[in-house]
């Protein structure tokens, strides 16, 4: 039996489309960087920026969307950052036609295109921690992990179906797969538009010593920033090691990196789905996501330049599928409020993407015969981490049940 259109159940399910729009528009983008270079005139080292730019802006927002949301209420904030994302798209995509067309120069058009992506930036933070905060406040809170994790899997589901989106554009001509960074937040914002008001956003009266994060929390921050520095390292790195390890050309290693990153993206829903989401705990998903985690860094990087590094991959996938609702359900535990942890953890996700790219290629190139080498420290980082924030919470317990007694 379907849920009534007005259930809490509904109202998650257009939260996690607005979550897997974002993740699609986030894919569409980066799968067009070779056309935008061809027939735009834009340098790759021009769109680097402008994209390090948006990613930025989107770091330093969270936090304040999140604090913004807890105080007014969720809607009235992710209508106004997906109103301010739509229109800064608009002007993005408006301006590379332009340039195709052949009315606009690079030098002409940059300081516009990087006031797009600043403007995008700081509004589309709003999207991640509000749709967080909300899910949580519309489910019960024994089902933190199931809805987190349907969370994840969203953008999962969007990362996968953005090049899926932008293949049959591609048909009509090489910049119309550009219509969907207009179309999506369009999308998005219709369904906010259909959600229903709930005071959510109620101010905290507490004071501020009552307002604590759980025991090992800054481990958890540790390993949500560590965990986005090594997806962004071996992101990075994909395409260049295929060229070079495999014998591709550029081109193919270009189609095999989409492939793959859709692939990947596919099969972490799938993992989300029908296994995350039906752990009791969010602690046994946590560590389940460290061990597969470890296990598929060190298979990954001792087979990487064979075909069995596809396997090592596979499992490093479910490692992330386990471990980013693990971490995420244990910190939102706490009796912070909501928006506010979900920002900070925005931050650190952001955060760790920003310099797992920056790393990544860094090292590729002082060290082309370890290309995985910051991988394997950032994982072995993670695991000391969850050690430390499981003995810092038992630590917690046990003093807790000193104190009953």
């Amino acid at each position: 039996m379907r849920p009534p259109l007005n259930s809490p159940k509904n109202h998650q399910r257009k939260i996690n489309m607005v979550v897997a729009s974002q993740g699609a528009a986030q894919v569409v983008l980066l799968t067009q960087i070779p056309l935008i270079v061809e027939r735009c005139g834009l340098s790759l080292a021009s769109i680097g920026g402008l994209v390090a730019l948006g990613t930025f802006c989107l770091m330093i927002a969270g936090p304040l969307w999140g604090e913004m949301g807890d105080r007014i209420g969720r809607k009235p904030i992710l209508l106004a950052g997906l109103c301010g994302a739509l229109l800064a798209q608009i002007l993005f995509v408006a301006l590379l036609v332009a340039m195709a067309l052949g009315h606009l120069e690079e030098s002409d058009a940059l300081l516009a295109l990087a006031i797009s992506r600043i403007i995008y930036g700081l509004n589309a933070a709003a999207i991640y921690p509000c749709c967080q905060a909300w899910a949580i406040e519309l489910g019960e809170p024994e089902k933190r992990l199931s809805i987190l994790s349907g969370l994840s899997a969203a953008a999962n589901l969007g990362r996968g179906l953005g090049p899926l989106l932008a293949l049959p554009a591609l048909l009509a001509g090489a910049l119309w797969p550009l219509a969907w960074l207009i179309l999506l937040p369009l999308t998005a914002l219709v369904l906010t538009i259909g959600l229903p008001r709930i005071d959510s956003g109620k101010p905290d009266t507490r004071p501020a010593e009552h307002i604590s994060l759980p025991p090992g929390a800054m481990m958890l921050f540790a390993t949500a920033l560590l965990s986005t520095v090594s997806v962004g390292q071996l992101q990075v790195i994909m395409g260049p090691a295929l060229k070079d390890l495999y014998g591709l050309s550029a081109l193919g290693a270009s189609s095999a990196t989409a492939v793959l990153l859709a692939t990947v993206a596919i099969c972490g829903f799938l993992v989300q789905v029908t296994l995350v989401r039906k752990l009791k705990t969010p602690q046994v998903s946590f560590m389940l996501g460290v061990a597969s985690l470890c296990m598929g860094s060190i298979l990954l990087s001792s087979t990487l330049g064979s075909l069995f590094a596809a396997a090592g991959l596979l499992v490093f996938v479910v490692g992330i599928a386990f471990l980013v609702p693990g971490y995420s359900a244990l910190l939102s535990q706490s009796q912070q409020r909501g928006g506010r942890l979900f920002g900070l953890l925005a931050l650190m996700h952001t955060g760790g993407y920003t310099i797992g790219f920056a790393l990544g290629g860094w090292l590729y190139e002082k060290e082309p015969q370890q290309p995985l080498l910051g991988m394997l420290i950032s994982v072995s980082l993670i695991a000391v981490c969850a050690v430390l924030a499981n003995l810092i919470s038992r630590k917690k317990r046990l003093q807790q049940v000193q104190y009953r007694c």
